[in-house]
């Protein structure tokens, strides 16, 4: 590295190049070290595309300090002066390093706004590699924002682009993100599932990705209840990180290895865990470590009996989240206080920190509601990008004349005392919509039905995937998600204006058709089925092959008829065609009422 000092002698350009190579080298490993030499460049008259990437490298460095709210201006200056540069591909770095800034300062919303822009910017420069760097920074957003199913949508995006151009590397990274959101949705079992598969893509030596799928794996036995072997991945983990030099992410580690020997009954190793992962994050100045890690301690120490020591240590970490803005660790510091104050018969003291805990987590819930409302925003946002994509970019400017108008929109909506209907109508229609396949649900299914009055021809279609237990045993959970969304888009492709098609449950559908008549209903249903067994299904998976049968029911509604009745025909009408041997189509009609 350099050796260099602020009292040496005004520095050569190559000198100063040299710096910064060396800076942008270590912002993750030494960020300290990354924070010295930008500063000592910044203090040397240099040309702006230097000074932008000196700025640039501070500001990364502050970042990977924890320093979060010192970063922030001078990631802010670097884009600036990069913008004016038109030196885009340094744009990027620099808002996807200021997107990271806003999602560890809780401002999740912010930072969705940022990684569109970067994905705006690599549609625009043609780069796959920065289209999939921002889905997967979207895709961890929604992570930290506990949205796991948008997080999951995201990253299956990236995992389907990455094996689509061949790039195993960020295949790798994919696989580590959909385990990650699993455990996040507590299906451990599939994220050990997707951990696994990560560690066997066969792609150059990485440590750090060995590292998080290790990590991912421990994580998901933790879950399970397997301690022991959440320990073995545990310690693979911190092999892998011992290669790569990164600091915090081995005192994470052995914060988890800490709550594990908790878990086992060895306190007093866990005790040593937590200490030293505490060490590890004072000296590379990892505040949001240093805090979690002594809330392991401050428990660990009440477990014990230990409540003036356990309180003391709350009051730091308590001290250091407010300082680093870490609201969510704040409130829960805020909580253990008054429990442990409680415990010690300080009864004045626990009231206290229970109204602080109270009163944040009030502001939390609230600013959660309004992230949720703002979420929705940039969602359709990020639709608009796939579009505009898709277009091959003619319609960019209309997309920005847009988005500044949605802009101004949100800023009315926020300020509007209509916000809380506009936020309750969102919320609906998310309780109406299945998550996987984006259909709408057997809720809104059921009301849909519950609107119906007679006279009215109508027709309900039950369809069910044949064998997809099968699928799922066979090729794994995430080929059976797969497998349900492209049903879902093969079904809704070939449907009618007006038909209604909805996710029922687990692999069975429902379809709502009107006027339309027994051979009319049996053709439209031998068209489905012929369409899902004529798919080329080895496009999911080599060996992949699928039917569906259906079950259907035709009735001309009556006061006095119960739609209850019609879908229980639907569905004897699908039990007979399974019976048949399955990939069939059985039509029932029923009776007027006497």
């Amino acid at each position: 590295m350099p050796n260099s000092s602020p009292d040496s002698l005004p520095l050569s350009l190559d000198q100063i190049r040299a710096l910064l190579d060396a800076a942008w080298a270590c912002r993750r490993s030494e960020p300290q070290e990354c924070v010295r030499l930008s500063q000592l460049v910044l203090e040397q008259v240099t040309e702006v595309a230097e000074r932008a990437r000196a700025t640039l490298c501070l500001g990364c460095g502050l970042l990977h300090q924890g320093e979060f709210s010192v970063a922030e201006p001078e990631l802010r200056r670097a884009l600036q002066l990069y913008v004016d540069l038109s030196d885009q591909e340094s744009e990027r770095a620099s808002l996807n390093a200021l997107g990271t800034v806003k999602v560890h300062q809780g401002r999740p919303v912010e930072a969705l706004e940022l990684f569109v822009q970067v994905k705006h910017l690599s549609v625009a420069m043609g780069q796959i590699r920065g289209e999939i760097e921002a889905l997967n920074n979207i895709g961890g957003t929604y992570v930290f924002m506990g949205d796991h199913s948008n997080a999951l949508q995201h990253q299956l995006r990236v995992l389907g682009l990455s094996r689509q151009h061949g790039l195993p590397y960020v295949e790798r990274i994919a696989l580590n993100n959909i385990s990650m959101a699993y455990n996040g949705m507590g299906r451990h079992e599939d994220a050990l599932e997707a951990a696994l598969a990560c560690l066997k893509v066969q792609a150059e030596a990485e440590p750090a990705l060995d590292a998080m799928a290790f990590q991912n794996a421990g994580e998901a036995h933790f879950g399970l209840k397997q301690f022991p072997e959440a320990k073995a991945m545990y310690r693979k983990a911190s092999e892998r990180i011992d290669r790569t030099g990164d600091p915090s992410a081995l005192a994470n580690l052995q914060l988890f290895l800490g709550q594990v020997a908790q878990q086992q009954g060895d306190l007093d190793e866990a005790r040593r865990l937590f200490e030293q992962g505490l060490e590890t994050c004072l000296k590379v100045g990892h505040a949001y470590g240093q805090v979690t890690g002594l809330l392991h301690l401050a428990e660990l120490l009440g477990e014990v009996g230990q409540v003036q020591e356990a309180l003391s240590t709350l009051h730091r970490a308590r001290t250091l989240a407010e300082a680093g803005q870490l609201r969510n660790e704040l409130c829960k510091a805020d909580l253990a206080l008054s429990r442990h104050y409680r415990q010690a018969g300080r009864f004045s003291e626990a009231l206290t920190h229970l109204e602080w805990h109270l009163q944040l987590k009030g502001e939390l819930f609230s600013a959660e509601s309004d992230q949720r409302l703002q979420s929705l925003r940039v969602q359709f946002e990020l639709e608009q990008v796939e579009r505009e994509r898709q277009a091959a970019q003619h319609r960019s400017t209309e997309l920005s004349a847009l988005n500044a108008r949605l802009e101004e929109t949100n800023r009315d909506l926020r300020a509007a005392q209509a916000q809380s209907a506009v936020l309750l109508a969102r919320l609906e229609q998310h309780a109406n919509e299945d998550a996987l396949t984006g259909l709408p649900n057997r809720r809104a299914f059921d009301a849909v039905l519950a609107r119906l009055s007679p006279p009215q021809l109508i027709s309900i279609v039950v369809c069910d995937i044949d064998h997809f237990k099968a699928v799922n045993d066979r090729f794994s959970h995430l080929i059976g998600d797969e497998v349900l969304r492209r049903v879902a888009a093969l079904l809704q492709g070939q449907l009618r204006p007006g038909d209604l098609l909805a996710r029922y449950g687990g692999e069975e559908f429902t379809l709502l058709l009107t006027d339309t008549s027994e051979s009319g209903t049996l053709g439209l249903c031998g068209h489905l089925r012929r369409t899902i067994e004529d798919y080329d299904w080895s496009t999911v998976f080599s060996e992949l092959r699928l039917t569906v049968s259906l079950g259907a029911a035709i009735v001309l509604l009556e006061p006095k008829t119960l739609l209850q009745d019609v879908i229980r025909v639907a569905d004897d009408a699908l039990y007979v065609a399974k019976n048949a041997g399955r990939n069939r189509v059985e039509v029932k009609l029923i009776a007027p009422l006497e």
